[in-house]
């Protein structure tokens, strides 16, 4: 079953950005964390690289390349309770 997935909040540091979505009616969230990787042979600076983490009841589950693949994942996760 398709979880509704709400936008529910952004967190910006120096280091990068992490966006927190949550899944309706159920323990489980998404955050998208983008972070500044600093280039490679002393090159001045940094390139981003954004990962998204699953999360249940808070707790990191899976780590997944685009957000499609991390809704996937938790959508298996929720239907195999």
């Amino acid at each position: 079953m398709a979880i509704t997935w709400i936008k529910h909040g952004k967190r910006t540091s120096p280091e990068g950005t992490t966006i927190i979505y949550y899944g309706l009616a159920t323990d489980l969230s998404i955050e998208s964390r983008k972070r500044h990787i600093p280039h490679a042979n002393g090159k001045p600076g940094t390139w981003d690289l954004t990962t998204y983490w699953v999360l249940w009841n808070g707790k990191e589950i899976a780590q997944k390349y685009s957000l499609k693949d991390a809704k996937e994942y938790a959508e298996e996760v929720n239907d195999g309770k």
